[in-house]
């Protein structure tokens, strides 16, 4: 459980981070691969190969199920959101500096 939250702690940061500022071509790119890999926690595990209209499904079938989670945990998902964001507006602050 421990490893999902740690994923989830970094998605919502990814999500408050590109709403805070602007993020380098680096930063999507990972933030991209923590997406993917929220959606893979929710999907079947045997993934089809990338770019597959399997695979697509498989995704969109993860989201959904990430997004019944969401609904399932509101509390949760608030208050990590409240850290992340939190946290974002403290990062631009130490860059700025």
């Amino acid at each position: 459980m421990q490893e999902f939250l740690d994923l989830l702690a970094l998605y919502y940061l990814c999500d408050a981070t590109a709403l805070v500022r602007p993020m380098s071509g680096a930063e999507i790119s990972a933030c991209m691969e923590t997406y993917d890999a929220v959606k893979a926690w929710f999907a079947p595990f045997d993934l089809a190969p990338r770019g597959s209209l399997e695979r697509h499904a498989q995704m969109l079938q993860g989201y959904a199920g990430f997004q019944d989670w969401q609904a399932a945990n509101g509390a949760l998902v608030a208050d990590m959101r409240g850290d992340a964001m939190a946290r974002a507006r403290g990062l631009v602050g130490v860059l700025v500096r």
